[in-house]
């Protein structure tokens, strides 16, 4: 796969955020990132978040059969996400920056560098799912040119829980 968990590219001491693929190596640091993330939503999001519940053996599991990349800012790990190729787009899922980076271009740079991982696969559509319980978030897909596509409930639910959001590239 690609960047190690050890350290970011070379030119992200240079750059703004720099993201670069990872692989199982950099579990640690993908589930330390989602952590900081997500913890803001305990207790905000009915049903839960599973992305708490994750363990770092979890996610080197779903890192060895999925793909990932981590933003760099200044030479620390400063966001990821997660995606899977499916039959017809890329859905991207996971995508973490904590609060303390939050607001510094890392959540677009992330979304930039799927939609470019997008297109080398030969893929002309990003997808991902968002909670109808943050408007924020659902804002900035919406911002990138993202454009809600259905309607989703969770397991047990009976009311709309998440959003499926779509980008044509």
């Amino acid at each position: 796969m690609g960047q190690a968990a050890e350290g970011p590219p070379a030119q992200a001491k240079e750059l703004g955020p720099v993201v670069a693929e990872c692989g199982p190596e950099a579990a640690a640091t993908v589930h330390t990132l989602t952590r900081a993330a997500f913890e803001p939503y305990v207790g905000a999001l009915d049903p839960p978040s599973g992305a708490l519940r994750e363990t770092v053996e979890s996610v080197r599991a779903d890192l060895g059969r999925a793909g990932a990349a981590i933003a760099w800012l200044d030479g620390s790990p400063v966001g990821c996400l997660r995606y899977e190729v499916e039959d017809d787009h890329l859905h991207v899922r996971r995508v973490a920056v904590p609060p303390e980076w939050q607001r510094r271009g890392i959540g677009t740079a992330l979304m930039e560098w799927s939609h470019q991982r997008a297109r080398e696969l030969g893929l002309s559509e990003v997808r991902l799912g968002v909670r109808k319980q943050l408007p924020a978030n659902i804002a900035f897909y919406k911002a990138l040119g993202y454009r809600l596509i259905a309607r989703h409930h969770h397991p047990g639910q009976r009311r709309v829980t998440w959003y499926e959001m779509s980008l044509r590239l």
